[in-house]
């Protein structure tokens, strides 16, 4: 699969890929006199409306075989279309004109971190394992071939029928991989470095969204969710500084960081995006932003398959808080709440659909929640050492002979995750604070992101009580913290409103 065009096409391919983006997302979001913010948080929201809608929509194409040159050329027009409307409805000037207050040294610090994270995240080739084989591989698959339905993904095929296939997990989502072939289409050629342009502000567009869900309570509160969310360490690289500052010049390397094209900085972007949409259309109450916050889940549920497992706890957590059903609160919040769980159901439909038709080989846990499976573990069950390397070519034997527990291991990993202040800072300490404050119990907006922040928990170490694959490799790799990443942005937000605000005011529920 030869690339057309050099790597200064793929650049320019890149550099246009972000305004187009841009464009796209800031004409879907809901006027900036309905729901005020500034042009930091509006860039945030519009570049992740932009992406998502762009997940979402391709997806939809390919799951009814439409070639990706056309999605992309459909894709373009729409974004300027989009992007017209947003500057005829006057967004610009009337975001320019809603303050921020945030101070120089507020300004300067989430520019290193948010333009700095976009830098090193085009720095790194595309040479880790899940950015390589289950995401770049796929959107090179869609640049130079444009079906997912390719035998260089589906398998090899002969005069038998199928009996091989490249890659790891043929039925990943393909919204990463949409996005660097975006990239690339733009360019007219692929290249592992320009092709990550659409992949490089995750961590940007994070604190700028969690500003944007808390503003309405106060600015104060708002700085807070967003000094948190940016100064979070797993946003950028795993056990910062623990090897000293030789471990940067690995950075992209191995597992070490979250940056480059991987599939974790998506989920936790717009999930975050998803929530603070959500509750600003509870605020207002306003339809339009509700929908859009459930399209940016369902965006995440095109990201990475723990993408859609995160979009049925956003749903589950709502029914639970009583954001949908009880009488508690305006009917108008409710109302607008089931606008944003009827976006999000239709949104993860396309991927659903397009999953339907790729194999299902490792990725399927479905089949492996299943009660005497979840039963065997609780009970004591073994750990699986016949799927260890070292015990694969017989090199330890004293695993064979006393393997551990799993039920051990899983809430073992997650309690080193909860102290690991090289990794999270104070995070997870405020947040289990947090959720015992009486506060968060007695609202339901507080309540709904505490419940999306357990559950999402709880899911992962179900997850990975029965998971197929040897469960200390995976730890290796940066599981679970990798999965707990996904959870930064309502994190952040129930950290800022418990410390800096003892209950969100009546009005917004």
């Amino acid at each position: 699969m030869r690339s057309r065009g050099g790597p200064s096409l793929t650049l320019i391919g890149g550099l246009l890929a972000v305004p187009l983006l841009l464009l796209g997302g800031a004409g879907v979001l809901p006027s900036a006199k309905v729901i005020p913010r500034g042009l930091w948080e509006n860039a945030g929201l519009a570049w992740l409306a932009g992406c998502a809608l762009f997940a979402v929509f391709g997806t939809l194409g390919l799951a009814f075989g439409v070639p990706f040159p056309i999605i992309a050329a459909v894709a373009v027009a729409g974004c300027l279309f989009s992007g017209w409307k947003a500057w005829k409805r006057g967004d610009l000037e009337d975001c320019r004109r809603t303050p921020t207050l945030l101070g120089r040294g507020w300004v300067l610090l989430l520019a290193i971190l948010g333009l700095g994270s976009a830098a090193l995240t085009l720095a790194l080739p595309i040479n880790a394992f899940d950015p390589l084989l289950h995401f770049a591989y796929k959107g090179k698959i869609l640049f130079h071939h444009g079906s997912p339905t390719d035998q260089a993904l589906m398998g090899i095929a002969g005069d038998s029928g199928l009996f091989g296939r490249m890659v790891t997990h043929p039925n990943y989502p393909l919204g990463v991989p949409l996005l660097e072939a975006f990239a690339a289409w733009l360019g007219g050629g692929w290249n592992d470095r320009w092709v990550q342009f659409p992949l490089a502000f995750w961590a940007a567009a994070l604190p700028a969204v969690v500003f944007f869900g808390l503003r309405h309570l106060s600015l104060a509160t708002a700085k807070v969710g967003a000094l948190v969310a940016a100064s979070v360490p797993m946003l950028y690289v795993r056990d910062f500084l623990a090897e000293g500052t030789g471990g940067l010049a690995m950075a992209g390397l191995g597992n070490t960081s979250s940056l480059g094209g991987w599939g974790d900085l998506p989920i936790a972007a717009l999930l975050a995006g998803g929530c603070g949409l959500l509750l600003r259309a509870r605020a207002t109450p306003c339809k339009r932003a509700a929908m859009v916050a459930g399209l940016l889940v369902a965006g995440g549920a095109c990201m990475k398959n723990e993408g859609l497992a995160m979009a049925g706890v956003f749903a589950l957590a709502l029914l639970f808080s009583g954001a949908l059903l009880l009488a508690e609160g305006e009917a108008k919040s409710r109302r607008v709440t089931w606008f944003a769980l009827a976006a999000l159901l239709v949104g993860v439909l396309p991927w659903l659909i397009l999953r339907s038709s790729l194999p299902s080989i490792d990725e399927n846990y479905l089949s492996h929640f299943q009660p005497d499976r979840i039963a065997h573990f609780l009970g004591g069950g073994a750990e699986l050492v016949e799927k260890a390397p070292k015990v694969m070519v017989g090199q330890a034997p004293e695993l064979l002979a006393n393997p551990p527990e799993r039920r051990m291991l899983v809430p073992g990993y997650f309690g080193e995750e909860i102290f690991d202040f090289r990794s999270w800072g104070l995070l997870w300490p405020l947040v289990f604070i947090a959720l015992f404050a009486p506060s968060t119990r007695k609202d339901p907006n507080q309540r709904w992101l505490a419940l999306l922040v357990i559950g999402g928990l709880l899911l992962y170490a179900l997850i990975l009580l029965v998971t197929p694959w040897y469960l200390p490799l995976l730890r290796d790799k940066g599981i679970p913290e990798r999965l707990m990443l996904h959870l930064v942005g309502p994190a952040s937000m129930i950290v800022a409103a418990w410390w800096a605000r003892p209950s969100f005011p009546s009005s917004t529920t």
